[in-house]
């Protein structure tokens, strides 16, 4: 009973997370955005990040400083983490906050740990409790199915979505080889006369493989706007993607 009971609040709280973020970003950009790795409305960071502070805490939970400092700490370790694990399996840091004041090698900032230290007090004292007697109330044939229910959809989507990053790293590596290998072609053909249609094909062969990226990195884009890779290459190509979609929301009137 107790381990199904930690699945109902991993999945809250990470949907209660996916809100938050959702919240705050759309504030911040003045437009709806969508959050998070995963397709469907939970962060998982989040899930485990509140099952950590929640077990780590009873014992500092009449000290509200103390909760708070123990909460920031957590916090950060799991985000720090789970940034460097996601980077080591995709090759693309999904946040960056290298442009954050007192930030650690942009995975972690003050900023943002200082607001999580908020929301563990938050978590803590007033959320937890609440979910805690809700699931309390719970019919535990219910709690049971439910928890089988919640591990097969997460498992569903971890395993949607990490295919889904891959192939849009493949995808962005294969667009970095080909690009170059077209603008050595156009480059050893520049003096050919005979080779104009040549040359234009591989220009629309350069545009529509552009255009492709483009189109697989919206979703991308939207959900980590400050995604980037300690690789060169893909950091350039990030970048001119981020370019790119920007020009064509402001052409479109969407931004």
């Amino acid at each position: 009973m107790y381990i199904e009971q930690i699945i109902w609040y991993f999945l809250i709280y990470a949907m209660i997370g996916y809100v938050v973020e959702v919240i705050y970003c759309s504030f911040g950009e003045r437009k709806l955005v969508n959050r998070g790795f995963l397709y469907g409305p939970w962060l998982p960071i989040y899930g485990i990040g509140a099952l950590l502070v929640i077990g780590a805490t009873e014992a500092v939970v009449s000290m509200p400083p103390l909760l708070f400092l123990v909460t920031v700490i957590l916090t950060s370790v799991v985000e720090y983490i789970g940034s460097w694990a996601l980077e080591r399996l995709f090759g693309i840091q999904l946040w960056d906050y290298s442009s954050h004041r007192f930030n650690i090698n942009g995975r972690v900032c003050l900023k943002n740990s200082t607001l999580f230290g908020l929301l563990g007090l938050a978590l803590v004292y007033l959320i937890h409790p609440q979910v805690k007697g809700a699931i309390a109330l719970m019919d535990r044939p219910y709690v049971a199915i439910g928890s089988h229910l919640i591990l097969v959809a997460l498992g569903v989507d971890t395993t949607a979505s990490t295919l889904g990053m891959l192939s849009f790293t493949r995808l962005l590596d294969r667009y970095h080889r080909r690009k170059e290998e077209i603008e050595r072609r156009l480059a050893s053909l520049a003096l050919e006369s005979h080779a104009r249609l040549l040359i234009e094909r591989l220009h629309e062969e350069r545009s529509e493989l552009h255009e492709r990226l483009l189109a697989r990195s919206r979703s991308l884009m939207a959900r980590f706007p400050s995604a980037s890779s300690h690789n060169e290459k893909r950091r350039t190509h990030l970048s001119e993607l981020r370019t790119r979609l920007k020009d064509a929301l402001r052409e479109t009137g969407d931004e």
